[in-house]
Formats: C-alpha cells, structure tokens, sequence
C-alpha cells in the first residue's frame, strides 16, 4: 500500500508556501507517495482561522503515515508557546517542521544570515550607501527578529546610525512595504538611500509605491528584498534579493519524513544556505560582478586551457554560488558547450540552451545564472583577443533565454486570464441556483475545466465529528450515494484513488456557518484559484442551506415539524395525479384527537402544545419514509399514503392507536394521561372512484369515528 503523508499549510496562494509544496509533490511523485495538502489558515483566534484550522482535526495517525507541518507560515505572528503546543497534537505522527525548530521534531530551516550579510556588504562596500531604512517582518517570528539583528549588527560593525524611526515592522504582506514606504516618506520625512525590506513580497509593494510617486530606483532610493520569488525576476526593475532555496526545503522535509517512517535514523535539525542574488533594484554595475572571480595569470587560449581551467570554475560555483551538486553536470554541460563553439565555431552551445528550454530540462533562471558565471569567469581566464567573440556569443545566448522568458510570461498571463475567465463562470454559475442538487451538478461539470478530475464533498458537524460524503467525482464517474465516514477517514476507503494523487483538502463555510471539507485533486499550478473555489463553493452551499431553511419554515408547521396544510394539499394533488394515471391504489387517514380540549383547559396551551409535538413524532415513527405525516390545524393532522390499498392502511390506523396508547404523557402530579385518536380512512379507488373526494371522505370518515366514541377508525362509504 503506498504511503501517505500530509502537509500543513495556511495558504496556497503566497510564492513561499508554493515553492516548498512543489518541492513536496514532486519528491512524492518520485517516491509514489499520496499527499494530503490541509490548506487551514494562520494559528491565530479570529472567527477566518477558527474556521478555517477545523480541518487540522482530520489528520490522525491511521489515515496518514507522515506529517510535514510549514511551522514558519502558520504561526508567524502568535508566540512560538502556540505553534509548539500545535505540533503536540501530532506526536504521535511521524512529523517533520519546515522553517521552524521545534523540539523533539526533526526541522528543515534556513541559514539567514550567510546570503543577509552579503547583501548588506555589497550594498554598505560596493555601493557605499550610507542611509538606510530596513522593514522588518513580524518580531515574534524567529526568522524576521533574526534578519532584524543581522541588520543591526552590520550596520553597527559599519558605524552606520540606525535612528528608531529609520525602522519599520512589517507583516510579510504586500500592503506592509506599501505602507512603509508612505510611513518613511510622508510621515517621518525620511530620504533613504535604500530601504531594506525583510521580504520579497514586502519590497515589491515598496517598488510599486515608489513608481506611483515617480521616485526611480535604484537612482533615488535602491530597494532589496529577500527570498527571490519569481516575481522579484520579472518586476521592472528586477529585484536585489536574497535566494532561499525553497523548492529544496520541500524535497528535504519529505524525504527525511519517509526517512522517519522507515524506520531511519535522521538528522535532528538541517540546515539549508541562502545566497545573494544581484539584480537591478539595488544599483548593480557590472563592474562589481566581476570582484567575484579571482584574477589569474593563465589565459585560456584554445579548448585544452579551457579543458584545464574547468575544474577551477566548478570550485568557484560550490565556494561563491552554492549550487546543489545536482547541478554541477549540466553546469559542466554548457561549459564544455559554450568553449566548443567558441573554438571550433559551431553553434552548439545556442543549440543546447534552446533545446534545454524547450524540453523543460532546465529553467530559465538555472540557465541565466549559468551563462551569467561563465560570462563571468570568461572576463576574467579569456585572452583579450577572444573576449569579443565570447561576449557576442553570450549575448546570444541571454536574448534565447529572455525570449523564452518573455514567451513563458505571456503564456502565464494568458493561462492566468484562461483560468481568471472560467472560475468567473463557474461563480455565476454556482450561484444562479439555490438548489443543492444543481450545485452539485454544477460543480462536476466545471471543476474538470480547471483541470481538477478527481473531488469530493463531505459534509459535518461542527465538531466534525458526525462526517458523510454526499457527493465525489472520480474522472469520469459520479458517485452521488450519502456514505458515513468514520472518524479516522478522510475520504471513503471504497472510494480512495486507485493511482497516486496529491489532494488538497479545504474547510467549506461562510462567516460564522461551517459545513464540511472538500477534497480537490490538485490541478492548477495557482493556489489561488483553490481558495477562490473554496470561497464559490461555500457561498453557494449557504445560498441553499438558507434557501433550504426558507422553504422548509413555508412547508412544516413550526409547533411539531411535520408539514402544514398548504404542504398536504399541494401533495396530496401531485398523488392523486399519479394514482389516476398509473390506476394505483393510494389512501388518505384523517385524524383528530379526543378530548384534547381537556388537556388545554386542565393544564394550558403551552403543555398541550408539548403534547401535540410528541403526538407528531409518534405519528411520524408509525409511517413509512414515503408517507406524508402533516398537521392541518388544531389537533387535527393528515396522512397521505401511496401505493396503500384499504387493508394496509387499516393496518397503520391499528399501529396508530396503539402506539398512541403506549406513550408516556403524565399530569404534573404524576397520573397518567390516556391519549386517544379517532381516524377516518379514505381509499381510492376501493371506498371512491373520485380521488379528488378523498381527502373530504376520510374528514366525513373520522367524524363518524368520534361519533361511535373515538379511539377508533371508521372508513368512508361512497
């Protein structure tokens, strides 16, 4: 049986958390391993939240053999006390912390301050900046507060004065580095040389800020950040920041959780190294490249120097790059390219980057980065009079990648505003009808259009305690059956799929109203567009929960639940129809209670009331599902019986009255009160041909009953 480890995270829609989970799934599909991605929320205690982490309740040791918990994201502003006492809850899962050390769990955290403390060296010894702002993130998240004092001690070891007003505490958010900038301009009257922001995300709402008001950068104020997301490649201008390997972070936390559920010996804390990534934003001269690769006396002047001087490139790449080892072959690849077309030339070396683009065997950043450091090295190892030669062929090389970056970018944007195009489609859709049946319709014939082709739906409690799935789409099979799901199921075991799958699992609720989980294969590559699916489907789950309600108060009587008069009316019409078309037999019982005026008058309405209501659920218990059980009025109700000939339903009226008899109804002083009943019964087409007396009939009928002294049923004459 193939593994299952599950993965906890807050959202899916920040670059951090996508990069680590793509790291995730793809080690898992090298290990055929099934993922269960709980997408809750932040550890914090406001209502979103509450909701949201109800679904953390689902994991339990027997339906998932390992845990990897984004400890950093998920508590990022709460004391580290809260995010601890979490991880408690698993200890009984073999449990790996991504960004977090955590003790008693084996941890997958970040070096910050190796690739930190390079950029604020290259920006204080090679730019010379001298005013500095810096915007922190949260102080109660351990890697803000450390980026915080690595900042601070640079800038001390510097005699740079960092004034209390020069610092901002940020949230990680987008709008944080907006509002910095506005904080450091407008308000404190600050003119930086650079402000520092603490991440990508953050410094990125900087960059926006800026351009709105027309301040330049880097030439007014530069701007760096930290964790090179991919916007932070694209953004004009392209941002100085810090590379922290979080697609490794991902692959390491599920591979030493598989470790751990072989039974492996593991390493209790890895940590993995950051580097600086010089773009645009800071200020960059080429010159200041070049400081990178030592000089040497030896030139390269045909391929055997170059052949010689390629272990020395390859020692450059593991001391200054820290390129993982699984890279050094393909580094080594264009290498030995790149001099072969330069000697002999050939195009080779255009060739390959072309075609590794093309076949996906490597990406454009990988690729950058690599003619970038040959670039490099080639200034510095080149004899002068090949050095134009190479720039020419390197400058080719950078318009194929920028190229295909361009064209991957505007496939994105289309693939964006494709998906942008259909999940406001499926929202219209969702939403024009308040019918759970045509949701559910609705949603198996969308959710294959964004590429999700297997999902389910489950239903719970609020506690989640009492779960049913009450609909699943398995490619191209609907299984629309109610089924029960005990508690250690997360989906139904009959129904788990047959291949590998990852599978994102999301709360369904609407403000204060929680209605379950789904259960979405995962599909597209934007988490986004699971939480906007999670935010129509709930919408349109509440629209028929109140349509529901509404229409159940306009049908059941509100004292004992059963259907009103309105309700038997209309049904008893659509029965009639169908008996006079099909010639079935179909009867009417109408009953009313002796005496009850007694009860009333001795006790009160409000105890006669009480007893109406436990009258009403006796009669419901002594019917069949497909009966009609309402009350008209008063003490008087109404039963519609399909396909019940005259003999069965005496039958019932039997089992009525005796059960009647045995119910448990006291005075206050503990004397037994004897309810009674007189029913009249009509039966078409046995007591009438005229289905459309016979609901008068049974009414004639049950007078007739009373006459004869009640507790009894009396059946109609034509």
């Amino acid at each position: 049986m193939r593994k299952r480890i599950g993965v906890i995270v807050n959202y899916l829609y920040e670059e951090y958390q996508l990069k680590v989970i793509s790291g995730i799934i793809n080690t898992s599909r090298k290990y055929n391993i099934d993922l269960f991605i709980f997408v809750g929320g932040n550890l914090n205690y406001d209502i979103e939240n509450l909701q949201r982490n109800k679904i953390y309740q689902l994991i339990n040791y027997k339906d998932i053999d390992g845990l990897i918990i984004l400890g950093l994201v998920l508590g990022y502003n709460i004391p580290k006390e809260k995010i601890i006492g979490f991880y408690k809850n698993f200890s009984d899962i073999p449990t790996v912390s991504i960004g977090l050390t955590v003790e008693n769990f084996p941890s997958i955290t970040i070096d910050n301050s190796k690739g930190f403390i390079n950029l604020l060296d290259h920006l204080v010894k090679d730019h010379k900046y001298k005013n500095f702002t810096f915007v922190t993130g949260p102080l109660n998240n351990d890697e803000a507060k450390e980026r915080y004092e690595i900042f601070l001690k640079i800038m001390r070891e510097n005699n740079i004065e960092i004034k209390d007003d020069y610092i901002y505490e940020g949230d990680f958010s987008k709008f944080s580095g907006i509002n910095a900038v506005r904080t450091f301009l407008d308000e404190r009257k600050l003119k930086p040389d650079v402000i520092v922001f603490s991440n990508d995300t953050m410094a990125i709402g900087g960059i926006e800020e800026l351009k709105r008001r027309k301040i330049k950068i880097p030439e007014d104020i530069a701007i760096t950040g930290f964790d090179n997301i991919e916007e932070s490649y694209f953004i004009t201008p392209s941002l100085t920041t810090v590379n922290q390997p979080l697609y490794e972070l991902g692959e390491k936390a599920l591979e030493i959780c598989l470790s751990i559920i072989l039974g492996e010996k593991v390493k209790e804390n890895i940590v993995l190294p950051t580097r600086l990534i010089i773009r645009e934003s800071c200020g960059h001269k080429e010159e200041i490249f070049n400081k990178a690769i030592p000089p040497s006396e030896k030139k390269i002047v045909n391929i055997t120097e170059a052949k010689i001087l390629k272990n020395k490139f390859l020692e450059f790449l593991t001391e200054d790059s820290q390129i993982k080892k699984e890279n050094y072959e393909l580094f080594s690849k264009i290498y030995d390219l790149f001099f072969t077309s330069l000697f002999e030339k050939r195009q080779i070396f255009l060739e390959k980057i072309h075609e590794y683009l093309e076949k996906n065997l490597s990406t454009t950043e990988e690729l950058k980065e690599i003619v970038f450091l040959i670039d490099s090295f080639t200034k510095t190892y080149l004899e002068k009079d090949l050095k134009k030669d190479a720039e020419t062929l390197i400058l080719k090389a950078e318009r194929i990648i920028s190229t295909y970056s361009e064209k991957l970018l505007r496939y994105d944007q289309y693939k964006t505003n494709e998906e942008i195009e259909l999940l406001g489609y499926i929202g219209s859709d969702l939403l024009s009808s308040f019918r759970m049946e045509d949701i559910i319709e609705r949603i198996s014939a969308r959710l294959p259009e964004l590429n999700i082709n297997s999902f389910y739906l489950v239903f719970t409690d609020e506690n989640l305690k009492e779960k049913k799935l009450i609909f699943a789409h398995l490619r191209d099979e609907n299984v629309r059956e109610e089924i029960k799901l005990s508690f250690d199921e997360i989906i139904p075991k009959k129904l788990y799929p047959k291949e590998r799958k990852e599978l994102i699992v999301k709360p369904l609720y609407f403000q204060e109203n929680f209605f379950g989980y789904m259960v979405l294969e995962y599909g597209p590559k934007r988490g986004v567009i699971y939480e906007i699916l999670r935010s129509q489907i709930s919408a349109a789950i509440q629209g028929a929960k109140i349509f529901e309600e509404l229409n159940r108060l306009a049908i059941t009587d509100p004292l004992t639940q059963l259907f009103n008069r309105r309700y038997i009316e209309e049904e008893l019409r659509k029965e009639i129809e169908r008996s006079k078309r099909y010639s079935r037999p179909l009867s009417v019982m109408v009953l009313d209670l002796d005496n009850f005026k007694i009860i009333n008058d001795i006790l009160g309405h409000q105890y006669g009331d009480e007893v109406l209501k436990k009258i009403g659920e006796n009669l419901k218990k002594s019917c069949r599902k497909v009966d009609t059980v309402g009350r008209f009025g008063g003490d008087e109700f109404v039963i519609i019986l399909p396909e019940t000939n005259l003999e069965k339903s005496i039958k019932v009226a039997n089992k009525i009255i005796k059960n009647l008899e045995k119910m448990e109804i006291k005075f206050p002083n503990g004397e037994k009160i004897y309810i009674s009943i007189s029913i009249g019964i009509a039966s078409y087409p046995e007591t009438s041909k005229d289905p459309e007396k016979i609901l008068s009939l049974a009414d004639s009928a049950m007078y007739n009953a009373k006459r004869l002294g009640g507790k009894q049923y009396s059946i109609a004459s034509f």
